[in-house]
């Protein structure tokens, strides 16, 4: 049995020793962190397996680090507004205890405390209690900040796979309402699919959070990542070359590659690696295609079918021409296809034309 343990992970959001630098987590620590930037909110898209989460989690992690900073990750699946209530209310310089007096002693008929001598001593309760008609989460989620900002913190809340609920919504609502404030220093961060962040288009209230700063994470640098082929795996450099190129810079499959080899004890594609890929990928690629209306599908086929990948050739082929210009844009926007050059078009997947043969 085989007792290495290997560098490379198909964790969401975790990149271990295979983690490969880019630039777009220190564009937002970056501006998080100065007192003269007013980019409060970032949203971090791109395609699944694309590694937004990893972008995310550097950035929540450094400020975890920071003493001066209370860091609070939400789930997009909850009610985030009432979870950080209660993450806040636990934090030292928070009151929420409740204060009661006692006082000891007998009480008269009818509840009422009785007249005291001199020297008598007594036990009675005095408890202050909630009013619910003046209650508000809002209000309470307000104050905490406004202590944090006057204890000298600042505060980061972020959420990972954000996705549209009444929940989320109305958190999203009452986040954009504090940044209009100046006594409280809040900033956010999100990931999610394109589509997904598109779906709060249509509460008009949240213009803050549409109109906000977007950083669309790419392709991973082959050149990095044959880098670390060589380094975790001893391939030699036209190996690491072959490997890098194979993923087309996609982090999802960089990591699936990096442990097949990794457990292979290989540094170079052959039939095997290339069969247990296409398996494990054709999991991922599965939720990919679901997300595809029947149109998009088709156009995906013909462009994965055409050597070269020209727009003049995929739209030839179109049943509907006049509808290529809004497909393409579709399929732009849910990143499953880029223009690695004018006039031509790719999807940026490893052996997607294979998955699609067989499983398209």
């Amino acid at each position: 049995m085989d007792s290495r343990i290997s560098p490379f992970t198909r964790t969401p959001g975790v990149a271990g020793k295979a983690l490969i630098e880019t630039p777009f987590s220190g564009e937002i620590i970056s501006n998080f962190e100065s007192m003269e930037s007013y980019k409060y909110v970032y949203k971090i898209v791109g395609l699944r397996g694309s590694g937004k989460s990893v972008v995310y989690s550097m950035v929540m992690n450094h400020f975890k680090n920071d003493s001066k900073w209370l860091v609070y990750s939400l789930s997009a699946g909850g009610d985030p507004l009432r979870a950080l209530l209660s993450e806040m209310s636990g934090e030292s310089f928070i009151n929420n205890k409740t204060l009661s007096t006692t006082l000891e002693g007998s009480a008269s008929v009818g509840g009422k405390l009785p007249i005291l001598s001199a020297g008598t001593s007594v036990n009675a309760s005095v408890k202050i209690s909630d009013n619910e008609h003046y209650y508000s989460d809002e209000a309470d989620f307000k104050k905490m900040l406004r202590k944090a900002a006057d204890n000298g913190y600042r505060v980061l809340i972020g959420i990972d796979d954000l996705a549209k609920t009444d929940n989320v919504a109305r958190f999203l609502s009452i986040l954009g309402n504090v940044f209009l404030e100046n006594d409280k220093d809040v900033r956010f961060v999100c990931t999610g699919l394109e589509k997904n962040i598109e779906d709060f288009l249509d509460i008009p209230h949240l213009s803050f959070f549409v109109r906000s700063e977007s950083i669309n994470v790419g392709p991973l640098n082959l050149h990095n990542m044959a880098g670390k082929y060589r380094l975790l795996l001893g391939a030699t450099h036209e190996d690491a070359v072959a490997l890098s190129r194979f993923t087309l810079g996609y982090a999802y499959g960089y990591q699936v590659l990096g442990d097949l080899c990794f457990k292979q004890n290989k540094s170079s594609i052959d039939n095997e690696i290339t069969e247990d890929f296409d398996e494990i990928m054709g999991q991922q690629y599965d939720l990919i295609w679901s997300t595809l209306t029947e149109a998009e599908k088709k156009l995906v086929k013909l462009i994965v079918s055409t050597d070269s990948g020209a727009v003049s050739e995929v739209r030839s082929r179109m049943e509907n021409k006049s509808s290529f210009a809004s497909l393409r844009d579709r399929l732009r926007k849910k990143h499953i296809i880029v223009s690695p050059s004018r006039g031509t078009l790719r999807v940026p997947l490893p052996r997607f034309k294979e998955y699609i043969d067989l499983w398209g």
